[in-house]
């Protein structure tokens, strides 16, 4: 996904410094189709992964999560600061319906997000995460996630 959208931004630029036109919303939109049309030709032919078409989804995604991202660093920070919680650490292992890396990634990513988990290591089976506290996770939580993730191409 990076080397499309580095490819996308290279494009542009390389089709501003030669033409030397900005000036107009017409020139912008010259310049920002010109160069997504490079982009999906080369995706069609190898050159990109799917990765880039998913990445507007993966946007939403965390949009949606934000929130309730935001609400869980704060509980651990009040949790921290009250320093009267038990916690409960340990490793779990969560395995994923994951069929490539990217789509791995993108879940690792997702979960290393929330506060009080974080991917320690990920392979072709599933992912090693060290958690806060093991009576706080939620199968369902992660597996709607996971859905979200994934699900959504097939």
């Amino acid at each position: 996904m990076l080397h499309a959208a580095a490819m996308f931004v290279g494009l542009a630029v390389l089709w501003i410094a030669a033409t030397q036109r900005v000036s107009s919303p017409q020139d912008w939109a010259i310049v920002l189709c010109a160069s997504l049309a490079c982009v999906l030709v080369s995706m069609r032919f190898g050159g990109a992964t799917s990765a880039f078409a998913r990445a507007p989804r993966l946007l939403a995604l965390s949009l949606a999560r934000a929130g309730a991202v935001a609400s869980g660093a704060l509980a651990t920070l009040r949790a921290a600061i009250s320093a009267d919680v038990k916690m409960n650490p340990a490793l779990v292992r969560i395995r994923t319906r994951a069929d490539r890396a990217d789509e791995r990634a993108a879940f690792a990513n997702m979960i290393s997000a929330t506060p009080g988990m974080v991917v320690v290591n990920a392979d072709a089976d599933g992912l090693l995460v060290h958690v806060a506290d093991e009576d706080a996770i939620d199968a369902g939580d992660l597996s709607r996630l996971e859905a979200g993730v994934v699900g959504a191409d097939r």
